[in-house]
């Protein structure tokens, strides 16, 4: 599928109507081309990119976009910080591709 055509329907289904957040799906597309060694992606990709900017976008309602840290906690008294660092949630795995994220595109990737 043609990347604008994905970006309209992406953006349909999320109901997104500014252009506020093409960047995010953008690169998310791009970023699963890449991977998949791919000039386009087929429309089967669709889910994967729709669920993926959306979890770009709560991530970032909820921690904003200038967070340098994902911090899971924070004790004031003798002071403690705790850091979100798991595997499943982090800001890495937020914007790059996680296993999973390997995992669900793998059906789609060309080698070379």
């Amino acid at each position: 599928m043609i990347t604008t055509d994905l970006i309209i329907k992406i953006k349909a289904n999320l109901k997104i109507a500014d252009a506020e957040k093409d960047l995010i799906i953008t690169d998310t597309i791009q970023e699963a081309m890449t991977y998949c060694n791919l000039k386009e992606l087929p429309i089967e990709v669709e889910p994967y990119i729709r669920k993926k900017v959306k979890s770009i976008i709560n991530y970032e309602t909820e921690n904003g976009t200038t967070a340098v840290f994902d911090v899971k906690s924070i004790k004031e008294g003798d002071t403690s910080i705790t850091y979100n660092v798991d595997s499943t949630v982090s800001k890495e795995t937020i914007y790059g591709l996680s296993e999973g994220d390997k995992k669900t595109l793998k059906i789609f990737r060309r080698l070379r």
